[in-house]
């Protein structure tokens, strides 16, 4: 006890010395203002660093924490607008895509009409996987009226043939198959002949007599005498013309007008005029761009 009551009045007499103390100085003070501004000048020599620094630290604490909280704003909206701009992009190129549908869909629309052809428009959704059948699949089947034995073609020419239906899809034997045939006539000269596959993406066309006058470039034409493929419609074009001593008939070498790898869509024949005419297949005589 004796101890803190010491220690209280050190504390208060301390308390009392430095009241006193201050009243002299300002009493001093006002008496001698020019040793007053000595003395502020004085404090203020020493004082003045330290308020700088800490004004500086102040500052820099400021302007940090700001930056912080604008990289992290920045941040946010660089995420936010490459989310907007990824999604722009999907949307555009979901749009160009529906496009070109539209498009390959109206030629083949455009196609069909001028053909004659009555069909039902399908969708390529795979290929053969055997490896041992030149063939495609489509998703259209015997719900929507296709049928095994039905013709297959696109605006550039022949396809193939429907040779199995399930009640969704369909599959598709081509014209470059070794197991397709197809009826022809060579566009100039009228000369009749069989087209059969090659294998990938050439077909042979059989039966052509020397006297035919095959030429390289020629289009070859379905004749419309196997009630499988409407007459008129392009199958593809002479890439070469052998020159066989022995025999009557002539190897010939037709390269398809249809690209298979490309194929989207496609129209299954279900019908056609019996009108048409091989005379509808313009500038027969002129091959597509690759073929000399």
């Amino acid at each position: 006890m004796r101890q803190e009551t010491s220690s209280r009045a050190q504390v208060g007499i301390a308390c009392i010395g430095f009241f006193l103390a201050s009243l002299f100085l300002t009493a001093y003070s006002t008496k001698n203002p020019a040793i007053a501004r000595v003395g502020t000048a004085a404090v203020l020599t020493v004082v003045a660093p330290v308020l700088h620094l800490a004004d500086l630290v102040r500052d820099g604490c400021h302007r940090a924490w700001s930056g912080y909280v604008y990289l992290v704003r920045t941040a946010h909206e660089n995420r936010e607008l490459k989310k907007k701009l990824s999604d722009a992009e999907n949307r555009l190129a979901l749009a160009n895509e529906a496009d070109r549908e539209n498009l390959r869909l109206r030629q083949l629309l455009n196609f069909s009409s001028e053909r004659q052809l009555r069909g039902i428009t399908a969708v390529v959704i795979g290929g053969d996987t055997s490896g041992w059948v030149k063939g495609i699949v489509i998703d259209k089947g015997s719900s929507a009226g296709v049928a095994p034995g039905m013709a297959v073609v696109h605006p550039q020419g022949v396809v193939g043939q429907v040779v199995s239906v399930t009640p969704t899809s369909s599959k598709v034997l081509l014209v470059s198959d070794h197991a397709s045939g197809v009826d022809v006539l060579m566009a100039a000269s009228r000369a009749r002949g069989v087209i059969e596959g090659a294998g990938e993406r050439s077909c042979e066309l059989k039966f052509v007599t020397k006297e035919s006058q095959a030429a390289i470039g020629e289009q070859i034409i379905t004749s419309g005498m196997d009630g499988v493929y409407p007459k008129g419609i392009v199958v593809g074009y002479i890439t070469q013309v052998g020159d066989s001593a022995a025999g009557l008939f002539q190897p010939v070498e037709v390269k398809p007008a249809v690209d298979f790898s490309r194929l989207e869509e496609v129209l299954v024949v279900s019908s056609a005029a019996p009108d048409l005419k091989a005379t509808a297949v313009p500038d027969a005589a002129s091959p597509p761009q690759g073929v000399k």
